[in-house]
């Protein structure tokens, strides 16, 4: 199944951002014999030959491969599905963590099937990453947004179909709102 440019649901974020309209980016590519290249090639193909950062780049060359019909909407070039969803919560990376942990028990991961963390850490985030019963992996990414403020981002991985992605990223939603809910009674 393909998708017109105009009604891929990033076309006017990726116009708004590159300064280019989705239609012309599909309408570049195919000239320059997209449909042809891996996803890497179009990727790198498109920086070398108009002015357009490697980000936006990468976000033209997905649109592009769900336009074609080589992968739909959520669909890695790999050809499984990731779901993520995301929240903005008070605190800092390691605060945020610490309630994420006290959050998320024994009972709750065993209830979401999810294996015992591994907790790591960088100079900017804090890691909490799960793998799944069904063999896919949860990463739960935290980093400061600003002042007293994190993003905290749930990206679950390795997803074998559309329709499981969808009955994940609806899960994912429903424990981010559990979470606050716990969150603004423990903090």
């Amino acid at each position: 199944m393909t998708i017109p440019p105009q009604e891929h649901p990033h076309a006017a974020r990726i116009g708004a951002a590159t300064g280019v309209p989705l239609a012309e980016w599909t309408q570049r590519l195919d000239e320059a014999g997209g449909r042809d290249l891996d996803h890497a090639s179009i990727a790198r193909m498109l920086p070398q030959q108009w002015e357009i950062s490697d980000w936006w780049a990468q976000g033209v060359t997905v649109a592009y491969e769900q336009i074609i019909g080589r992968r739909v909407v959520g669909q890695s070039c790999e050809g499984d599905f990731a779901a993520s969803a995301s929240r903005t919560v008070p605190g800092d990376p390691d605060s945020v963590r610490a309630r994420w942990v006290a959050f998320m028990t024994p009972g709750r991961r065993e209830e979401l099937g999810l294996a015992e963390p591994a907790l790591t850490d960088t100079a900017s985030w804090r890691y909490w990453r799960a793998a799944v019963d069904d063999g896919t992996r949860l990463s739960v990414n935290i980093t400061a947004k600003d002042e007293g403020r994190c993003t905290l981002g749930l990206e679950h991985k390795g997803i074998e179909t559309a329709e499981g992605r969808e009955v994940w990223k609806t899960a994912w939603k429903r424990v981010l709102a559990d979470f606050t809910a716990f969150d603004q009674e423990n903090r």
